[in-house]
């Protein structure tokens, strides 16, 4: 009987050991960031290796959805801060939101359709960024993000056909082989099919279906940011026509979360998430308005990973882009890929280019054309979407060529790029009155 008592004992003492041990694994640590064990990566791949797609979806064809008013501002502002702040090369940074050209939509379609063209660009050892505003919805235990032209309704099967799975996104992810991934999801808004008050909060089911598998291989390393925790809802802040949550993610990014060194964490972006959402969101909206963000990371060391810079001209590029493959190459994921067999050649002192058009990308305005006129004139024409139909829209502007070097001066000096002449590239460096600078290419149309 007592070797009966002591076997009770011990089987008693093994589970309550195994139960505290799965519920340490599953708890977050004070940071506000669930870390698996086995952490190693602890820096992000170069520069020329950083891609970014940046959906936003205010706007939806179903009346049943409720229409937000901030999911286009927050990924038109997230795409310029990974730009100026965290590494991400323009032509990299893909954005869809509603307010963009038809091409830009945020579309089931348009958004299935990007990851697949990343599959072809993006390398192994690179780094892939997704982020959603928007909204979101769980049906069967499944979770979706709801694109602009998405369906609602309890049937599985029509949410199948019209919303996007998460688990369509990982497989997508891993077709992809990209060894890194972050993921921004801001999407557990109001409910999408009720009152516009009426809350929609994340689920833990939900936030399940954005873990990849770390000791599988399906990626290396990966960090996913959620805009509250399981139980609540994200709010958006109406004064400034963007969500909390991607407002003081993007404040941070810029330079508010960074350390005595310049440099933003993941360990210190999540944690200045985590202070200053829930106190804005109490201050603005009152009592039992509660949003807290937390992220779920694998694979990287939270507190070595550089997510950004305050400064980005002390952005330092990794190793890997010296390498001449990588450094070298010239991939749009938006437009045409150039013939990179080509011979380049440098635009000659005193050769012209009135006459020719010029053809770039920017996160805010999608693809746009710099025609050179002749008497140092220009034409920055652009789509834009008016009364739901897409128009060109023309600037105008000055150019002036001197050698190899280039002023492009649009509208009333609103925006000014320097740039050099490279054959049938132009690359360089933008501002504009409002203070914003950036970096620019363009390629030259035949």
């Amino acid at each position: 009987m007592k070797t009966n008592r002591n076997l009770l004992l011990l089987l008693v003492l093994a589970a309550a050991i195994a139960l505290t041990a799965t519920t340490t694994r599953a708890q977050r640590n004070e940071r506000g960031i669930k870390i698996e064990p086995g952490a190693s990566v602890k820096t992000l791949p170069g520069a020329p290796k950083r891609y970014a797609l940046i959906i936003g979806v205010d706007q939806y064809a179903d009346t049943q959805i409720t229409t937000l008013g901030g999911a286009s501002n927050d990924a038109k502002t997230l795409a310029n801060a990974v730009i100026q702040y965290a590494g991400f090369p323009s032509e990299q940074v893909t954005l869809l939101a509603s307010d963009q050209p038809a091409e830009r939509q945020p579309t089931r379609g348009n958004i299935l359709r990007r990851l697949s063209n990343l599959a072809a660009v993006i390398p192994a050892d690179g780094l892939l960024l997704i982020s959603f505003a928007g909204h979101g919805i769980e049906r069967g235990g499944q979770a979706f993000l709801l694109p602009s032209d998405s369906q609602v309704s309890n049937d599985v099967d029509l949410l199948e056909q019209t919303a996007i799975n998460v688990s369509q996104i990982r497989d997508r992810v891993k077709k992809i082989g990209v060894k890194q991934v972050l993921m921004i999801l801001d999407a557990c808004r109001n409910d999408p099919v009720g009152r516009a008050n009426a809350d929609n909060p994340l689920t833990a089911a939900y936030a399940r279906g954005f873990n990849f598998d770390v000791r599988n291989r399906e990626v290396q390393a990966f960090a996913t940011l959620y805009a509250t925790e399981v139980g609540h809802r994200a709010y958006e802040y109406k004064e400034k026509k963007q969500g909390y949550f991607t407002f003081v993610l993007v404040e941070g990014l810029k330079g508010a979360a960074a350390n005595d060194k310049g440099e933003v964490t993941l360990t210190g972006l999540v944690k200045y998430l985590q202070e200053r959402v829930p106190r804005r969101v109490l201050q603005d909206l009152g009592p039992g308005k509660d949003q807290k963000p937390f992220a779920i990371v694998e694979g990287y060391r939270a507190d070595e990973l550089v997510i950004a810079v305050r400064d980005p001209k002390t952005i330092t590029k990794q190793s890997d882009a010296t390498d001449p493959k990588v450094a070298d190459r010239s991939v749009q994921v938006d437009n045409a890929t150039p013939d990179t067999a080509a011979e380049v050649k440098p635009a000659e002192a005193g050769t012209s280019l009135a006459g020719t058009s010029w053809m770039g990308t920017s996160p805010e305005a999608g693809e746009y054309t710099i025609n050179l006129l002749k008497d140092g004139q220009l034409e920055y024409v652009i789509n834009v979407l008016q009364n739901g139909k897409t128009a060109p829209r023309t600037v105008k502007g000055k150019w002036r060529q001197t050698g190899n070097n280039i002023q492009l001066t649009i509208g009333n000096s609103y925006s000014v790029l320097q740039g050099t002449i490279d054959g049938s590239i132009m690359k360089g460096e933008g501002t504009n009155q409002e203070g914003a600078s950036w970096k620019w290419t363009l390629f030259k149309k035949e």
